[in-house]
Formats: C-alpha cells, sequence, structure tokens
C-alpha cells in the first residue's frame, strides 16, 4: 500500500514553485508577505501553492495579529532535502 503522506511531499517537491516555497522556509518561519518575493511569483500564485501545502500536512500556518506566518510542519521534508542534495 502506498504511504499518501510520501506521495503528497513528492507532489509538493515535484512543481517548481512549491518547490522554491520548502526551501525558504527550511530556514524558519515567514510571513506570508515576504514569500512571494522570495520565490519570484505573484502573490495570489504563491497563495494556492501555500494552501495545497498546508492541506497536504507539509507546512503549517500561525496567525500574529494580521500576520500569517508559515513553517515546516513535516520534518520528512527536510531529510529528504538533505538527501537530494548530497
Amino acid at each position: 500500500m502506498i504511504d499518501e503522506e510520501n506521495v503528497q511531499l513528492f507532489k509538493a517537491l515535484s512543481e517548481e514553485t512549491r518547490y522554491k516555497i520548502i526551501k525558504v522556509l527550511l530556514d524558519g518561519e515567514r510571513c506570508a508577505c515576504e514569500i512571494p518575493d522570495l520565490i519570484d511569483k505573484t502573490q495570489s500564485n504563491t497563495s494556492m501553492h501555500l494552501a495545497k501545502l498546508q492541506n497536504w500536512g507539509i507546512i503549517k500556518v500561525r496567525k500574529d495579529g494580521k500576520m500569517r506566518l508559515y513553517s515546516i510542519d513535516n520534518e520528512k521534508v527536510r531529510k529528504v532535502l538533505e538527501v537530494l542534495e548530497e
């Protein structure tokens, strides 16, 4: 049986925008307002991908006032990227 969590992780990493978002978040929590500039994408495009990553359980969000702060929620992401970058 295929582990759905692993499938979602590879779906996330296989798309360029989601991959870039994950790479940015590996350095720590980021405000949603910062991420589009860091990955050179539009706010709407970034928001769509952030929602997918959150739905898949790869990232999490917390609110601080009006800010939405995103971070990695699945530590498998770090392990997979460490292997890929060897």
